[in-house]
């Protein structure tokens, strides 16, 4: 069975320093919040470590 951190490891793998995009657990609402002074990376926060928020957010940013 995969686990969330499967997911987010396989993530920022492949997005991290290549787009400086990073996947994040979130607590309630799920968001995008570009880089800028105080984070280096653009973060994608979702939704209470749930797979199908992770997958939602990332479809997202794909599109």
């Amino acid at each position: 069975m995969h686990k969330i951190e499967d997911l987010i490891a396989v993530f920022n793998g492949l997005f991290l320093h290549t787009l400086n995009t990073e996947l994040v657990v979130g607590d309630d609402e799920p968001i995008y919040l570009p880089a800028n002074e105080s984070y280096p990376h653009h973060r994608i926060i979702f939704a209470h470590g749930f797979y199908a928020s992770a997958l939602h957010e990332v479809a997202h940013w794909l599109v």
